[in-house]
């Protein structure tokens, strides 16, 4: 034959025996660029022909044909040995190309002999020697790369591929550029073939799944074994759960070889921890070294009996496809599939869990199906369009295969979640804002397609159960919840160094269907425990990665909500494109000098830490009690515990401990009086709803603190809190019960909110627009902090649990238009994933109810009123109307600055052009004593809300609206020591409720007249109680007058309290009178510790030798509260020997015994304390307490008998 330039197009090879194809192809798959278009293959002459027409590839296997009869008859022997058992590379310029290969030297020569006769008979000739192989993968990276001898280990892990090969196939490329296989030249026979329906090696699309066998842990072998079929005896028995518990953690693989080993065996503690066993456990970026050293532990195949992927020293296994793989270790059988990714070791196994659905009954039940994924890395362009096109391949193959079954999906999604890495990424071009849109796309699909988060699900319903990992002031949006977390974890700095990628991101994640037999019940994380470092001092961490645990129960039907109030769905709502910028939103609050700089947060801290340290008088350094020590916790709450605290926020404090309140506050204030000179001074001691609270200020900070007597609480806290609301260590007393409801209520917020964060940003602008319209001011029927919280917390949860994530401006957005539409009258504002058997009974009394989340009270709006709920409602209304393209958020805000020269905001001064009449309640008090002027102005305070009570139902023609804040004349010195006498009102606004009927004169008078009783009997009511109003230093008077008639104002600055402690010491304490000498003693603390003052007023308490004589019983009468907490809790006190005397309102007096009297006010038969009687005792008819009579049998100085 001519001698022609042979085509590219063209190839004779010797092609392995199908059976062989499955090993081969496995590695070959993502390594091979290749593989799509070739079968694995030995070439023998490549390329073959100058052409594909047919009569060229004829003649010349004619010729191929005549050389091997004339071989045949010369006596060289066919078939040909083949055993491809060694492997190779070639080095080029754009990296290295990995192949097997025959090392027999006799086998080479064979082949090599028979390529010269062939070519000599289609008359071509090859310089360059013959290299027999058959590739196997490419490297980009050249010998000796680290990626190259990870290949190259591979290939040696392969089993022998060994066949007699008795053909030689020719291959044509088709127009798709696939090789097909055109003819078979039989070697033994010297005959030819063509093949007319020639089967595909590849397809231009990703391929199907791909059917892979399960491995399980042989007793008999010892060893791990190929699942035939799921059934087989060799299967362990397990039984059946109602729970199933899944975990996924992404392992870190060793990217030097060879691989370091120094960390296996703490992944392996890691993995076999108490926090981390699991039914089935993902494991992402498992090598070939790891995944052997692995399987090869006792503990593990006797924890986990199935597993993906067999031991990669195994020469049945083989080794792993790809350098990362995806293993999955279980404790139920299964079997699997894998799912092929356009992109390169980006493909997803596919379980299917046939035996975990079964059940009792003989109804057919669809297979579990279990979906991992390990997107790719990066946040630029290229990088989240790939992880988009990875993550929607795998859910096109769900809906398409198993749209009727259950599935999870789980694995690191590497999808960047920190607000602060994607708004720099955005900043300084890294990504297009299309692309930081098309992240928020992939949130949205994954919640589209019904797919529900467990971490965020389990904070939503049942709170998470781990300890809140780091500072939750110092994390943006996103990164609550952070798998990988550079400032916690040194292994995490290792891979992404300093930079935008140093801020936590929840890469990992593990979704759950929605709809189907099992539920998402807790979530914990794992892979805490270290081992000792390479480096002194430095403790060596197990991955990068925190590792992720979730708990599914399982149910034939979701338990239904079984609430008496309705739960009234939340709508989504979309903030208008002018308001989708958070960053412009946070640029406002800064305007508004609302969030707190760096400064402000360290001078919180240290004023907390200085308050600690002087009242433990360095008795204690932790919460854990020294021997011999009370227990003692100092617990901030409020604003600044929740971290929602602004510049001008006081900072709440709650200490729980074992001594009473007397002995706490007597020691507290001689420890704060020493300290004087540290920044630190008393201002008084006021009287709250809850006890006895003292306002102090530290290091120029406000600060209210209270205290709570519960020994066990102290000594359990914090992990106290992570207990069920019905466990018995909360059945404490009501007054104990009511003084932890903050600190509980805030746990719970703290660990069940989605993401706090992003709630800090929305309480703050809620906060800031509630201020600037005059309805934030909870005293006088308003809203307050914890009102938000109930309201917004809401709103988060039921947004997320529904939609998934949704951005900062999208929430407020949303919570505005639903609360402008709520039914304030009929519905009640609850957390509905917290209160799952509500049987709350509203009262006519209560115009709002905002129920918070602990016992022993739940409406915290008890003080709102009608007229006030109304300004509410219109104020929400009004601020959702602004919600339209083109608004900005200081619009919204309506930004409360000062008015020119008037010391108004803009607030103030739009409510009073907003009225032609008020009523001016004006207080002037001329007396000496700051204490007494300050309790005048709170109690007159406290009072306003009743008042606007009484003319919402006295006289209804009116709509009063009073506005938070005391008035002065403009006139009048801001400093207060100008001042030798004060003046101020409180206004309150009024209009027609109908304001377009102009209303005849008739009703003119009688709705004066009816005001001007509501205003006097209001000024009686404050003039008459002297405990707070005296007529020798003060004066009050409530009257009509005109806009005209006030003058100029400015809101009034003079700070009420400062510099009072001792001023006036009148009023002691309730708390601290009722407590008996003997609590110096029971207190554990030695009276040497007491001041001069203290331990003479302990001394007064001490018997005396002349005693004057009162009736048996009547020494200090104790509440009913009192008796009824030592009837229950005394042991020696018999409480089933006692009944409760109480007054009926339509019966009279009525009895009831004492095991069945209700103190929660939210059960059915509450029955309020000021109604109890007497308490009586059973067995001898003796009434031991009488409220009328002042008799107290239980509390005298002897023991009870």
């Amino acid at each position: 034959m001519e001698s022609q330039a042979a085509s590219h197009a063209t190839a004779l090879c010797i092609i392995p025996p199908e059976e062989h194809w499955t090993a081969i192809n496995r590695l070959r798959f993502d390594n091979d660029k290749a593989y799509t278009k070739w079968p694995p293959h030995v070439n023998l002459i490549y390329p073959f022909v100058r052409s594909t027409e047919s009569s060229v590839l004829h003649q010349a296997c004619d010729a191929v044909v005549s050389c091997l009869k004339d071989r045949a008859a010369s006596g060289e022997l066919a078939p040909l040995p083949i055993r491809l058992d060694s492997p190779g590379f070639f080095s080029h310029k754009n990296g290295s190309t990995l192949f097997l290969r025959d090392e027999n030297e006799g086998n080479i020569s064979r082949l090599t002999s028979l390529r010269g006769a062939i070519l000599a008979a289609i008359g071509q000739s090859r310089s360059e020697p013959y290299n027999m192989h058959l590739t196997m993968a490419q490297c980009e990276d050249a010998a000796p790369s680290s990626k190259f001898e990870f290949l190259l280990d591979k290939l040696r892990r392969l089993p022998a591929v060994t066949w007699e090969a008795d053909q030689l196939s020719v291959l044509v490329r088709s127009p798709s550029g696939h090789m097909r296989q055109w003819g078979v030249i039989d070697l033994v026979s010297q005959s030819f073939n063509i093949c007319r329906h020639a089967p595909n090696s590849s397809s231009d699309t990703p391929s199907p799944t791909i059917p892979r066998p399960t491995w399980y842990f042989s007793r008999s072998d010892m060893a791990w074994k190929r699942l035939v079929q799921p059934s087989e005896p060799e299967v362990f028995d397990n039984k059946q759960h109602g729970n199933l518990v899944v975990a996924s953690w992404n392992v870190l693989a060793e990217f030097h070889y060879p691989p370091s080993r120094t960390r296996y065996s703490l992944i392996v503690e890691n993995l076999l921890a108490e926090n981390a066993i699991a039914d089935i456990v993902v494991l992402q970026e498992v090598t070939d070294d790891f995944l052997a050293f692995l399987l090869a532990d006792e503990r593990i195949y006797k924890t986990y009996f199935y597993v993906s992927e067999g031991s990669p020293n195994d020469a049945e296994a083989g080794p792993l496809p790809n350098i990362l793989n995806t293993v999955v270790l279980s404790r139920e059988p299964f079997s699997w599939e894998y799912l092929p990714s356009k992109r390169q070791h980006k493909g997803s196994a596919i379980l299917q869990f046939e035996e975990l659905l079964h059940n009792d009954t003989q109804e057919p039940v669809l297979p579990l199906v279990l979906a991992t994924c390990h997107l790719s890395q990066g946040l630029t362009d290229g990088a989240v369009v790939a992880k988009e096109k990875e993550l929607q391949r795998i859910l096109n193959h769900l809906k398409s295969n198993h749209a009727a079954n259950q599935w999870i999906l789980a694995g690191d999604f590497n999808i960047a979640t920190s607000s602060y890495t994607i708004d720099a990424a955005v900043k300084r071009g890294s990504i297009t804002v299309q692309t930081e849109d098309l992240l928020r796309g992939i949130e949205a699909t994954l919640a589209e397609t019904n797919f529900l988060d467990t971490w965020f699900i389990s904070r939503v319903e049942a709170g998470v159960s781990d300890n809140i990992k780091g500072d939750i002031h110092d994390s943006f949006e996103g990164e609550q919840g952070a798998t990988f977390d550079p400032r916690a974890n040194p292994q995490a700095v290792k891979m992404v160094g300093s930079g935008l990628n140093n801020r936590p991101q929840r890469y990992d994640r593990i979704l759950v269907k929605n709809g189907g037999p099992f539920h998402i019940s807790r979530f914990n994380m794992f892979g805490f425990l270290t081992g000792d470092g390479e480096s002194p001092g430095g403790p060596l961490y197990a991955s990068d990665h925190w590792g992720i645990r979730c708990l599914l129960r399982r149910s034939s039907l979701k338990d239904g909500s079984s609430t008496s109030a309705r739960v009234v769905p939340v709508e989504a709502k979309r903030a208008p494109g002018s308001m989708s910028d958070v960053t412009a939103l946070k640029q406002t609050l800064e305007l508004l000098d609302v969030v707190p700089a760096e400064k402000d947060e360290r001078t919180r801290k240290q004023a907390l830490g200085l308050l600690r340290m002087i009242l433990w008088e360095n008795e204690q350094t932790n919460v854990e009690q020294s021997r011999g020590q009370p227990a003692l916790v100092l617990v901030p709450v409020g604003s600044y515990g929740l971290g929602v605290w602004s510049k001008s926020s006081d900072i709440d404090c709650l200490c729980i401990g074992s001594i009473s309140p007397r002995v706490f506050f007597t020691l507290a204030r001689h420890r704060l009086r020493k300290s004087v000179g540290e920044g630190v001074r008393i201002l008084r001691q006021v009287k709250a709803k809850t006890g006895t609270m003292l306002e102090i200020e530290v290091l120029g900070l406000r600060c209210d603190l209270q205290y709570c007597q519960a020994a066990s609480v102290a000594n359990q806290w914090p992990n106290l809190l992570k207990r069920p609301p019905s466990d018995a260590a909360f059945s404490l007393p009501t007054q104990t019960l009511l003084k932890l409801k903050p600190a509980r209520d805030m746990y719970y917020i703290a660990r069940s909110v989605p993401d706090l964060a992003q709630f800090r940003v929305c309480y703050q602008v809620i906060k800031t627009w509630a201020k600037a319209n005059g309805i934030y001011a909870a005293k006088f029927g308003y809203l307050g902090g914890v009102h938000l919280s109930v309201m917004l917390v809401r709103v988060c949860k039921m947004l997320l649990h529904g939609m998934g994530t949704v951005s900062t401006a999208d929430v407020i957005a949303t919570f505005f238009d639903h609360y402008a539409h709520f039914d304030w009258k009929n519905d009640i504002v609850f957390d509905p994933f917290f209160h799952k058997q509500l049987r709350y009974h509203r009262t006519p009394r209560e115009a709002m109810c905002l129920l918070g989340w602990h016992s022993p009270t739940l409406n915290t709006a008890l003080i709102a009123s009608v007229p006030t709920v109304k300004i509410i409602s219109t104020e929400l209304r009004q601020a959702n109307a602004k919600f339209t393209e083109g608004a900005t958020w200081q619009s919204i805000l309506s930004a409360p600055g000062m008015i020119a020269e008037k010391d108004l905001s803009q607030g103030a001064a739009s409510f009073l052009s907003s009225f032609k009449t008020f009523v001016n309640l004006r207080i002037h008090y001329w007396g000496g004593s700051l204490e007494r002027g300050s309790r005048l102005v709170g109690w007159l305070e406290s009072r306003c809300a009743s008042l606007l009570v009484d003319i919402n139902r006295k006289v209804p023609e009116l709509a009063p609206r009073i506005w938070p804040a005391r008035f002065v004349d403009a006139a009048t010195p801001n400093s207060q020591c100008q001042q030798s006498e004060y003046q101020g009102s409180y206004l309150v606004g009024l209009k027609w409720m109908c304001e377009d009927e102009r209303p005849e004169k008739e009703t003119l008078t009688t709705t004066h007249s009816n005001l001007q009783a509501v205003l006097h009997q209001f000024e009686e009511h404050i003039h008459g109680d002297k405990k707070y109003y005296d007529a020798t230093t003060s004066w009050f008077s409530a009257t009509l007058v005109k806009r005209t008639e006030l003058g100029d104002l400015r809101l009034d600055n003079q700070e009420w309290g400062d510099y009072v402690d001792g001023d006036d010491d009148t009023e002691s304490d309730e708390e601290e009178d009722e407590e008996d000498e003997e609590d110096l003693s029971v207190s554990g603390l030695p009276p040497g510790r007491l001041g001069k003052k203290e331990r003479a007023k302990a001394a007064t308490n001490q018997p005396r030798s002349t005693v004057v004589p009162k009736p048996e019983g009547a020494s200090k009468f104790r509440t009913a509260l009192d008796v009824l907490n030592r009837l229950r809790w005394d042991a020696d006190i018999d409480g089933n020997d006692f009944v409760v005397g109480y007054e009926d309102r339509f019966l009279g007096a009525q009895e009831k015994a004492l095991v069945e009297w209700k103190s929660e006010q939210t059960h059915e038969e509450f029955i309020p304390q000021h109604r109890i009687l007497w308490f009586k005792r059973r067995s001898d008819g003796v009434v031991v307490w009488d409220r009328s009579k002042r008799v107290d049998l239980l509390f005298k100085k002897t023991p009870y008998r």
